[in-house]
């Protein structure tokens, strides 16, 4: 399973201690009150210090490069998770 359009709002990769997700964001447009939508793709350490973050336009885009570069990666998909102990796992969910 990879982390795809269904599923990338919750999900991300994981490889101790970092982990690897797309989110959402938005950037100003010059000589505008309009916004940009971006997904970021974006690498955190284990506190959830950011590490790398690359800016896309495209949903698509950004999850293939998160699938290129992080796709080997344990995969974190708290809605399907089905073992541990409750809310420190999300089993709960």
């Amino acid at each position: 399973m990879k982390i795809n359009t269904e599923n990338w709002t919750y999900s991300h990769y994981y490889s101790a201690p970092l982990r690897a997700f797309v989110s959402l964001g938005a950037a100003p447009v010059a000589d505008s009150e309009e916004v940009i939508m971006q997904y970021l793709v974006t690498l955190t350490d284990k506190d959830y210090q950011e590490l790398f973050q690359s800016t896309h336009t495209n949903l698509d885009e950004a999850l293939a490069l998160l699938d290129e570069k992080y796709g080997h990666w344990e995969l974190q998909d708290p809605l399907h998770k089905t073992d541990g102990d409750g809310c420190t796992s999300c089993a709960a969910h």
